[in-house]
């Protein structure tokens, strides 16, 4: 793979990845009505877990359409390149 992609593609997943946390910190307070765990909290081991669990579901399933979305974009860019090279 070329530096273009890893560029593109890393920088779209850093971004998802930022973009997912904090819409699973405002899902987490929507349905919950309590904020999120932290490390200076007493919180329950069931809520850490369940907030742990929520919150890399909601990653993971945006990471995945981030990855088919850049894949199509990307390949899109280089054949559309390569075929102006050829002509």
């Amino acid at each position: 793979m070329d530096l273009g992609w890893k560029l593109m593609s890393a920088g779209a997943m850093a971004l998802t990845a930022i973009a997912a946390g904090k819409v699973a910190e405002i899902g987490w307070r929507a349905v919950t009505g309590l904020d999120v765990p932290s490390d200076d909290e007493n919180a329950s081991l069931a809520t850490v877990v369940a907030f742990a669990a929520a919150s890399a579901a909601v990653v993971a399933i945006a990471q995945y359409y981030t990855s088919q979305g850049t894949r199509k974009l990307y390949a899109s860019r280089v054949t559309d390149t390569t075929d102006s090279l050829i002509l």
